[in-house]
């Protein structure tokens, strides 16, 4: 759990630098990503990606896994991302939107073997 906690605060550093800055504290949604076997890690990416589309994202990025040397590094999952909103509220509507719906059900969930997500509001 401690390495998960340390992945997620270095992606969370590293999703700052390409924030605007907003005296509003914005919310994060990471999702860690552990794929079945065989299934497109480059088809999954572009699921994401188009998320995009989404008028309440205001940003994604995703990834691959580094193989980190830190010793506390979990670097078990696949692909990871953080997509920003502007609120709570955003993230409300992201998650009933359709494109969303859409790219779980078709894309995402059936590559899944493992998902573990994590939303926070900056302070």
């Amino acid at each position: 759990m401690f390495r998960m906690i340390t992945i997620l605060m270095m992606l969370l550093f590293m999703n700052s630098c390409t924030t605007s800055e907003n005296s509003t504290p914005q919310v994060q949604h990471i999702v860690m990503c552990w794929l079945k076997n065989g299934a497109s890690q480059e088809k999954f990416i572009e699921a994401v990606k188009n998320l995009k589309a989404i008028e309440q994202v205001q940003n994604i990025s995703v990834g691959t896994k580094l193989e980190s040397i830190e010793p506390v590094a979990d670097n078990s999952f696949d692909i990871s991302f953080i997509i920003t909103f502007k609120n709570n509220d955003e993230l409300k509507v992201y998650l009933d939107h359709p494109k969303h719906v859409e790219a779980v059900t078709n894309i995402l969930k059936p590559a899944l073997a493992k998902v573990v997500v994590y939303d926070f509001q900056e302070l």
